[in-house]
């Protein structure tokens, strides 16, 4: 569940900031079984809030906090209309959540990560790339999204060119891009996942 290396790169564009030390995770949900990350925040001493638009895998997550003792403002949210004020969020962590939804949700989702973001404030944000060799596989909906299966259902997973993908960031200044293609070995063979990591940033004025 945790990928330290996106996670601690953040930290590091956050803790080079003055902002107050509070981060809002968009995607807070787990299995039973796996530590949000946002937990890591909070052992570095962050104010932690989260939303999650899965009541039952939220409930995991105010569960887990319960029992680690940890302070965390989670609500049940949609990342398209986020419960926050205008400006009022200093750093913002979405890993492996926002695509998840269709393109037109992706970018109504970015413009409220947008919104919500202090003047300087950081947000992570990454996207499926096109290199996933889930891409183009299920039934296509639009051109790069495709509704698939995952599990025992069915889920909206969009792909994305990288072009495409920073230009989501309107109004934000990118500072970190990376185009990420990893091979790994699952039980029925190796498998190929494509990611674009972005971190970005509001301007001051």
């Amino acid at each position: 569940m945790l990928r330290a290396p996106q996670l601690y790169m953040f930290l590091m564009h956050c803790e080079m900031t003055p902002l107050p030390k509070e981060i809002l995770e968009c995607g807070v949900g787990t299995r039973p079984d796996t530590v949000p990350l946002f937990a890591r925040f909070a052992e570095r001493g962050y104010a932690v809030r989260g939303i999650e638009i899965s009541e039952p895998r939220l409930q995991n997550t105010r569960d887990y906090c319960a029992k680690h003792g940890i302070d965390a403002d989670l609500r049940l949210a949609d990342m398209r209309e986020l419960p926050f004020g205008d400006a009022s969020i200093p750093f913002l962590f979405s890993y492996n959540s926002i695509f998840h939804m269709t393109k037109a949700n992706i970018a109504a989702s970015m413009k409220e990560i947008g919104r919500v973001l202090m003047p300087g404030g950081n947000c992570f944000v990454n996207f499926a790339s096109v290199d996933d060799d889930h891409f183009g596989t299920g039934r296509e909906l639009k051109p790069g999204e495709f509704e698939q299966q995952e599990g025992d259902s069915t889920t909206i997973h969009s792909y994305y060119e990288p072009d495409e993908a920073a230009a989501l960031f309107d109004g934000l200044i990118i500072d970190h891009m990376e185009r990420r293609v990893v091979s790994r070995r699952f039980t029925d063979g190796l498998f190929t996942q494509g990611y674009i990591d972005f971190v970005a940033r509001k301007p001051e004025s």
